[in-house]
């Protein structure tokens, strides 16, 4: 496991691209620096905004009481049940009734990701100490199992939609837990996914009020691919900055051995951009251009190349690597580098204005 303040740092920088909530006040007192890994951070995350949300009051619902004794009858009184009991020689009746309560499956999730943390080696004592504090306010949540919680039963509406973005953050957490288990998943690749899934809300926040920025799905198309992207990501997934006829597409691959040790390989990952962009360009009738941008997850292979420009099939495609153990600002630049030659530079020559799509 990498024990680097700089991989905390980064994926705590995606991460309040994903979320919102990480930016607002609940959270300027949460000290990251006490976290020595990934694991702790989630685990920090976790607890924090937990406690954030019982302290603004656990989300409850109705739920129905069933068979319990009540010397002051409430609800619908069970007189069978009563008889059969004998509760009448004890002053009390067996009632059935609904009841306003935080005991509900939402914070069992919460309560017992919380307890599953508290016994992972992974995550330092310090912040298990800020894990059960958070618990305290759990205290009326039964105990569960969180491994054996179907995450198709957690459901959200306009009462509890606060929840859903720390509720995805868990769910994360466990995915990339069993994914460890299955394929391997060291703290390179859990930030390069991170990386991934953060790029659109990146170049919305950056580019938004400029372009349209969209997204565009296509099949995997290439052999090898690393199991993990199969299994989380399903598809290809392309971000598009796009103005009135020009469009940028972003495409995030890992930097694996394989491409840097065989140029053919690199070869058949430009010729996939190529059918990426006809499709594109098919869809939309805009003039494309495109950047595979490869993440390197080996920090003693920092790159300092600036970003390389082809020519394939008559389509532009630039390459460039980020390191996602470097400096996020440096990451950033990498990021721009694409937007300045591709459409900012185009802009600038041509003296044109860049105009939204509608």
């Amino acid at each position: 496991m990498i024990n680097n303040s700089r991989a905390v740092e980064n994926a705590y920088s995606m991460m309040k691209y994903l979320y919102s909530e990480l930016a607002n006040r609940r959270f300027k007192n949460m000290d990251i620096t006490i976290c020595q890994n990934l694991d702790d951070l989630y685990a920090l995350i976790i607890s924090t905004w937990s406690a954030s949300l019982a302290k603004e009051g656990l989300y409850k619902e109705y739920v129905t009481i069933e068979g319990e004794e009540m010397t002051s009858p409430k609800g619908q009184v069970d007189l069978q049940e009563s008889i059969i009991r004998q509760s009448q020689t004890r002053g009390s009746l067996v009632c059935n009734y609904d009841e306003l309560s935080d005991n509900i499956y939402i914070n069992k999730v919460l309560k017992g990701t919380m307890q599953y943390l508290l016994y992972q080696p992974e995550i330092s004592d310090e912040v298990k100490l800020s894990i059960q504090k958070s618990l305290i306010a759990f205290n009326g949540v039964e105990r569960t199992d969180i491994e054996l919680m179907n995450w198709k039963n957690v459901s959200f509406n306009n009462n509890n939609m606060r929840y859903k973005h720390l509720i995805e953050v868990c769910k994360t957490y466990f995915n990339e837990k069993s994914l460890a288990k299955t394929v391997g998943l060291d703290d390179g690749i859990r930030l390069y996914i991170l990386f991934k899934k953060q790029i659109e809300k990146f170049l919305d926040q950056r580019y938004g009020g400029l372009l349209d920025v969209t997204t565009f799905e296509m099949p995997f198309t290439l052999e090898n691919e690393p199991l993990f992207e199969l299994y989380i990501n399903k598809v290809q997934r392309m971000t598009v900055l796009s103005s009135d006829d020009r469009s940028l597409i972003y495409l995030i691959r890992l930097q694996d051995e394989l491409a840097m040790n065989d140029n053919k390989i690199r070869r058949k990952r430009l010729d996939e951009m190529v059918g990426y962009m006809r499709e594109y360009m098919a869809r939309t009738g805009t003039k494309a251009s495109g950047v595979i941008v490869y993440v390197n997850t080996d920090r003693n292979k920092l790159n300092f190349e600036p970003m390389t420009v082809n020519i394939v099939e008559n389509f532009p495609i630039g390459e460039t690597i980020v390191d996602i153990f470097d400096q996020w600002r440096f990451i950033e630049n990498k990021l721009n580098d694409p937007y300045k030659y591709f459409i900012e530079r185009f802009n600038k020559g041509s003296n044109r204005k860049i105009i939204k799509r509608q």
